[in-house]
């Protein structure tokens, strides 16, 4: 019999024991299926209730109750027409099968992924349940990630006994990005190796090794799991970024036009160039115009809100902050699960100057997606300049840690050193602001940290060096900052930033710096 079959609006993927409605997977547990497949097989003829609890039930003996429940449970998903009730006789599945084989699903509309069986590598057959362990956790972690399609843990375990190439996969699964890996685990050590591959053409995206002990067998594997995904996503979002940019807006959807433009936001992250804010509204104005209800689009639409305010680039900072806060609760409206959107509503609070609301906003995305790298480390450095920089500090680590290659890693040193600034360790301060500046010379957050962390350091002459050249970057953000508008809860740093600012600007004597050190 066929691999695939297709009925009404339904494809059944025999090899994979998937139920699709086009290209969303229908949820069917595996009596169902097992119901299903055998009706559709004898659909000549009607099929017995013996026989049917032969095949769903082998050698266990049930009631009618729960065959009437599949069937019920497949009338709900198919119409109550699939399967007819012959009176005393048994059940026949009525629909039509179309001819010929089911055509490779079509690619989702947003990156998708399936994390196949990870290869036990240790030889021991006991240890195969730590090899699946980490594949049901990594899947469960990048569902978190909602910019994500991710194929369900049973559809990728099909392939565990009946390997196949990449490009077969992913016309079988309709996913662009595969997930492999292996474990090779000894008495008190497990390393973990991971790679993802471009299943369209083969290409390997990004690999990584994960030593650990294994003193604790589920706690290690959730680290393990976390470390991963914590990798991935930002890989895959990079990767899309990268082919979705050669693309024009007339050939993507909508929610092709909501990525390009957030693809965009992230290569911008905290660059005042006004020529990508615009490109991002532009972009996600265009997807709201094919969908309204786009999530993504939202979410840009108060990123872009955030920064104008942030910089001061609307010429009403309080306009921008309405539009911020309309398009955030519109974002998340449309996706309550979105912790990206929560972040960006927490930014627009802190410059709201409402702290507690911001650091409350801020927790619960944390909480929502724990993976997030770029999430924890607002976190950490809204911990320090809200509430305690010692709690900050490592926050902000761990997410580097995380993430060691992540794209938004320039931003994230810049947290870091701005956390070590209000703790007044401007060595550490100035070491992230070069290694932020490394990434993005024209950064207006890491001139900023620059230059408040070698007027900490005495450096007056490269303090003066980074201030003016974050006076071209960003001059409303300059005259924000003299003006005594920092976006901190926190007194004595504030006093402190602005003086040192003051100092780089020429405006106060470097003299009264060791005063206030």
């Amino acid at each position: 019999m066929m691999d695939s079959i297709r009925f009404s609006d339904f494809t059944m993927h025999r090899k994979t024991r998937r139920l699709c409605r086009g290209e969303e997977d229908i949820p069917i547990g595996g009596r169902a299926y097992d119901l299903l497949e055998l009706l559709i097989e004898q659909r000549d003829r009607v099929v017995g209730r013996d026989e049917i609890m032969a095949h769903v039930w082998p050698g266990t003996v049930v009631g009618d109750n729960n065959l009437n429940v599949q069937v019920a449970n497949l009338r709900r998903i198919l119409g109550p027409e699939a399967i007819v009730t012959v009176p005393s006789r048994g059940l026949r599945f009525a629909l039509e099968i179309a001819n010929g084989t089911a055509t490779p699903l079509s690619l989702p509309d947003r990156p998708s992924v399936v994390v196949l069986p990870f290869t036990n590598l240790g030889g021991d057959a006991d240890l195969d349940w730590l090899a699946d362990g980490f594949v049901e956790d990594i899947t469960t972690e990048l569902s978190r990630f909602r910019d994500l399609f991710v194929v369900a843990r049973n559809s990728a375990y099909a392939y565990r006994q009946m390997p196949r190439a990449l490009p077969v996969i992913s016309q079988e699964l309709g996913v662009r990005y595969v997930v492999e890996g292996s474990v090779r685990a000894t008495a008190d050590r497990v390393r973990v190796t991971a790679q993802l591959v471009d299943a369209a053409n083969g290409g390997q995206v990004w690999a990584e090794t994960f030593d650990r002990d294994l003193a604790g067998h589920f706690d290690t594997q959730t680290m393990v799991a976390r470390a991963i995904v914590s990798c991935l996503a930002p890989q895959i979002d990079r990767a899309e970024a990268a082919r979705i940019s050669i693309a024009q807006p007339e050939d993507l959807t909508a929610h092709g036009l909501a990525m390009q433009a957030w693809s965009v936001v992230s290569t911008a992250q905290m660059s005042p160039e006004f020529g990508l804010r615009d490109k991002a509204r532009n972009l996600a104005r265009q997807a709201l115009a094919r969908n309204e209800s786009s999530a993504l689009a939202w979410r840009v639409l108060a990123w872009v809100a955030w920064w104008d305010a942030y910089y001061g680039a609307s010429g009403s900072v309080e306009k921008s902050l309405r539009d911020g806060f309309d398009t955030s609760k519109r974002a998340i409206a449309a996706d309550p699960t979105d912790h990206h959107a929560r972040r960006v509503q927490a930014l627009l609070h802190f410059v709201d100057k409402d702290y507690q609301s911001g650091m409350t906003v801020l927790r619960n995305a944390h909480e929502m997606n724990p993976n997030c790298a770029i999430t924890l480390g607002w976190l950490g450095v809204c911990e320090a300049h809200y509430g305690d920089a010692e709690a900050g500090l490592p926050l902000i680590e761990a997410a580097l840690r995380r993430s060691p290659r992540d794209p938004s890693r320039g931003v994230m040193q810049s947290m870091l050193g701005f956390c070590n600034v209000v703790l007044g360790n401007y060595a550490a301060a100035r070491s992230a602001a070069d290694a932020s500046l490394s990434e993005s010379t024209e950064s207006a957050s890491a001139l900023l940290l620059s230059t408040l962390a070698r007027v900490g350091l005495g450096d007056y002459d490269g303090a003066r060096d980074a201030f003016y050249k974050l006076e071209k970057v960003a001059p409303a953000l300059i005259d924000a900052r003299l003006a005594g508008h920092w976006l901190t809860s926190n007194v004595e740093y504030r006093k402190r930033a602005q003086h040192y600012l003051h100092v780089a600007a020429g405006l106060a004597l470097p003299k009264s710096v060791c005063e206030r050190r």
